[in-house]
Order: C-alpha cells, then sequence, then structure tokens
C-alpha cells in the first residue's frame, strides 16, 4: 500500500469514527467518557475485562454548551503532470531564473525555449525546455583621449584596423560547445544597433563587414568543437530597408573574404536564419531603432509609437525578410525570431494613467492587436512562394518573446500619490523586485504571473503537443 492508500485510508477511519463518537455520545448526555488505571477502591462502577487494559469509566457532570459537529476530510494528493512544451514558443529571461518562478505556473506556460543574451556553461533546462545561447561581440571604439582602447563610447570612433572582442572566450565558447552538442548559437545581438545613451550596456553595436569576418571566426571556432551545432545569424532589431541593406553588406563581404582567403564556404554559412521582429522607428539620435551602424542617414522608417503593436507591420518585415532569404538561395533555411514583442509599457499615450480605460498598451490591446495575431500567423501562415518548405511553406518556425520578466522601472507620482512605472512592457511575469534606483516608495507588483502572462497561458493551454522539432534536418 502507497503513502497516498494510507493517508486515503487513516483519513476516512477517523472520519467514521468522529460519526461514531457522534451518534452514541451525543453533546446533552450527562457524562463523559475518560481513561482511567483500575483500582479496586474505586466507587465508580467500572466495565473491566479480563485483561490488564485501562478501564473505561463513566462519569457525571454538567453538561457543556454543545459545539458544531467537525468533520475532518482526508487530505488526498493527486499526481501532476505538466503540460508538455510547445516547441515553437519560447521566451527571454532577464530579471529572474526561471525556477524563482511558481513552477506550476512557469509550466503552464509550455515555453519550449528560452534565451538570456549569454553564454551559460551548465544552462538550466527547466520543464523540458531547451537553451539557446548568444555569443556576445561587439566593435572596439577609441576613448575620448585618442588613444585608449573600449568598447564603452557612443559614436563611430572605431579603431583602425577594425577588430572586436568577444564574449565569453573563444576557448570558453567551445568548451560548452563541445560539452552540449546539437546546441543552437546565436552570433551576436542587434549588432546593426549603434550605443546610445551614457551608458555602455547596450547591444552589440559592429560595422556590417566586420560582422562578416567575426560570423567567419565564430561559426568555424563553434563547429570544430561541435560539428552537430546550429549556428544562426545574430538579430538585427527590426527588418526595415535600412536593416536590408545592412544585411547585403555583410552577406557581400563574407562572399569577398571567402574569395580572398578561400573560406569553406563560398557564401556566408547561415544554419539558422534570425531576426528581432520590432516596429520602430528609425531616426538618428531619437527614440527607436536609430540608423544601423555604419549608415550615415538620418532618417529610415518612420514608424509611430502606436505602430509598435501593429502586428501587420511587424508580418511585412517577416514577408520581406523571407523574401530577401529566397533570393538570395536561402529559402530552404528556418527562420526564428530569437526577440520581438511590444515594448511600451501601459501608461505610455495614456492621459489618465493610473486609470489605463481606452489606453493603447494595456494588456487586453497588447493581446488583441499583436500577441494572438502573431500566433494565429506564425502557426497558419503559408506561402508556397516564400516560406519553409519543410515545414508547410510557414514563414517562421520559432519566436521568442520579450520577456519572461523585465519589468524594472521607477516610481513617479500623480497627484500625489507615488505609482511604479515600468520602463518596457511585454512582461509575462512579475519580478517583484520594484525599481532598482531611487525613488522605491511605490507599491509594485508581487512576484507571479502577470495579466499579459495569463493570457498567454490561455491560448497555449489547449494547443496539442509539440516538444519535438516538427520538420528535418
Amino acid at each position: 500500500m502507497t503513502q497516498r492508500h494510507i493517508a486515503i485510508v487513516t483519513g476516512v477511519s477517523a472520519l467514521l469514527l468522529t460519526l461514531l463518537a457522534w451518534q452514541y455520545f451525543p453533546a446533552h448526555a450527562n457524562y463523559s467518557v475518560t481513561t482511567e488505571d483500575p483500582s479496586p477502591n474505586t466507587s465508580q462502577q467500572a466495565v473491566s475485562t479480563n485483561q490488564n487494559f485501562l478501564h473505561t469509566v463513566f462519569k457525571n457532570y454538567a453538561a457543556p454548551t454543545p459545539t458544531p459537529l467537525q468533520i475532518f476530510l482526508p487530505l488526498v494528493f493527486k499526481n501532476y503532470t505538466a503540460p508538455a512544451p510547445l516547441w515553437r514558443f519560447g521566451t527571454a529571461q532577464v530579471q529572474r531564473g526561471l525556477t524563482n518562478y511558481d513552477s506550476y505556473g512557469m509550466a503552464s506556460m509550455r515555453f519550449g525555449w528560452y534565451v538570456d543574451f549569454t553564454v551559460t556553461a551548465n544552462p538550466s533546462t527547466p520543464y523540458g525546455m531547451e537553451y539557446v545561447p548568444t555569443v556576445r561581440i561587439k566593435q572596439t571604439k577609441l576613448a575620448a583621449d585618442g588613444f585608449t582602447k573600449t568598447d564603452c563610447r557612443v559614436g563611430p570612433y572605431y579603431v583602425t584596423p577594425y577588430e572586436y572582442t568577444v564574449s565569453p572566450s573563444i576557448s570558453q565558447i567551445q568548451s560548452v560547445a563541445s560539452s552540449h552538442p546539437g546546441m543552437t548559437w546565436m552570433i551576436g545581438n542587434e549588432m546593426d544597433r549603434v550605443d546610445y545613451g551614457s551608458g555602455c550596456g547596450h547591444q552589440d553595436e559592429m560595422l556590417p563587414e566586420l560582422y562578416a569576418q567575426a560570423y567567419h571566426d565564430l561559426y568555424s571556432a563553434i563547429k570544430s568543437a561541435d560539428p552537430t551545432a546550429q549556428v544562426a545569424i545574430g538579430g538585427m532589431v527590426e527588418f526595415t530597408d535600412l536593416r536590408r541593406q545592412y544585411l547585403d553588406r555583410v552577406w557581400a563581404e563574407y562572399i569577398r573574404l571567402s574569395t580572398l582567403y578561400s573560406w569553406d564556404s563560398p557564401t556566408m554559412p547561415v544554419d539558422i536564419w534570425n531576426i528581432h521582429l520590432y516596429v520602430l522607428q528609425e531616426v538618428k539620435g531619437s527614440w527607436g531603432a536609430d540608423i544601423p551602424a555604419g549608415f550615415s542617414e538620418t532618417s529610415g522608417e518612420l514608424y509611430t509609437i502606436l505602430d509598435n503593436k501593429d502586428f501587420t507591420k511587424a508580418w511585412a518585415q517577416i514577408e520581406s525578410l523571407r523574401t530577401w532569404m529566397k533570393d538570395h538561395g536561402q529559402r530552404n533555411k528556418p527562420l526564428i525570431i530569437t526577440e520581438y514583442g511590444v515594448l511600451w509599457p501601459a501608461w505610455l499615450e495614456c492621459p489618465a494613467y493610473p486609470d489605463t480605460a481606452g489606453c493603447p498598451f494595456t494588456p487586453e490591446q497588447v493581446r488583441d492587436s499583436f500577441m494572438y495575431p502573431s500566433f494565429n500567423a506564425f502557426l497558419n501562415q503559408t506561402d508556397a512562394n516564400i516560406g519553409y518548405p519543410a515545414d508547410g511553406n510557414r514563414l517562421v518556425q520559432r519566436w521568442n518573446w520579450f520577456s519572461v520578466d523585465y519589468d524594472d522601472g521607477k516610481c513617479e507620482d500623480y497627484s500625489g500619490v507615488s505609482y511604479f512605472n515600468e520602463y518596457f512592457g511585454g512582461s509575462l511575469f512579475n519580478s517583484g523586485l520594484g525599481p532598482s534606483s531611487p525613488p522605491t516608495n511605490c507599491s509594485f507588483p508581487a512576484q507571479g504571473i502577470s495579466s499579459l502572462g495569463n493570457y498567454w497561458k490561455q491560448y497555449v493551454q489547449n494547443l496539442p503537443v509539440g516538444s519535438t522539432k516538427p520538420y528535418a534536418p
């Protein structure tokens, strides 16, 4: 008999004894039941047996006020089977580790894979998720003194001849690759995005010509350690006309270098194509995606703030990229999205905030205008001309929502009351960490699944099992 069965039997037995006691010793009776050691001089009548057990003794006393009947039901534990992960659906880990959240809540999201924007030597793979590492690269610049090398300066102050840094080291990358065969690797993260602001914690700014060299170096290093590895090009912020030109320059430079140095592949050997899918304006020095590294234009695609949640504009980027892939002999390759979503928080463009009624970036608005339409298109939209034939001509094979919990923000005053305003939207979980810098005198959501996360869960909960790659190779 298992512990579960014992617990059930014991609980049922206790229930029956309680009911029997209530039947035979009702509260109005003028006696109680006790047990005492037998004594030859006792004056009370005792019911004895021939065995030396404690005697049951009946004593007269004034009955107390009756109390309601209490019945304690047995505690029954049921085996819980987590829903199968969905290979196509992924997310980005940012603030907390995935296992720092309620296991039931996290498993119910059915994430099939995740990124953490670095290379983790011994990655966690909870709830059946796949880990996809990102090799970080950065073009070296000259500091303001004119001779010190740095990768922390805004502006095109590149060292010549061009050089770059890589993190972690190539030897560490090869160690991870050899010990985790078959992983998908991304080379760089938004290398088209120029640095901005005053800090250094931005993306992997790099001229397209240098990226061609860096991609070759790292592709070769990973494949030499693990020939079964799948190597993906780094994800640009979005796919606009300017970003297409950036990719054109990468492609052309790789062919030039391959011809010059007799590399193994005459064209760029991309196993998996990759993009970030955001709808952001391209204006030099302004909000959005800015102008790609190596370009002198001051403006490109002039998306509006509200366009950020317009999935029809995002889908047009996917069709454009898939067309580019076909034109360059890459149609028979998978396309993944390693970062996408709606970046703007609920307070933006919301004059009556914290009253968000009718505001454009509430969880419901994000769900209806972007999240659910993206799922529907990625799962079901096909194109016999530009789609991936091995996957039923779907245009996108995997997608990664930003983010699990990037909900950092600040406390701001509204009519004398301090509210927590997130810097970005899209979090599927509330980290519970609150603002990372002062002031911190406002309340913020407790750790747990967010409203948008619940909408994600509602969509995926009834999808058929899809824990493995639906196509080969």
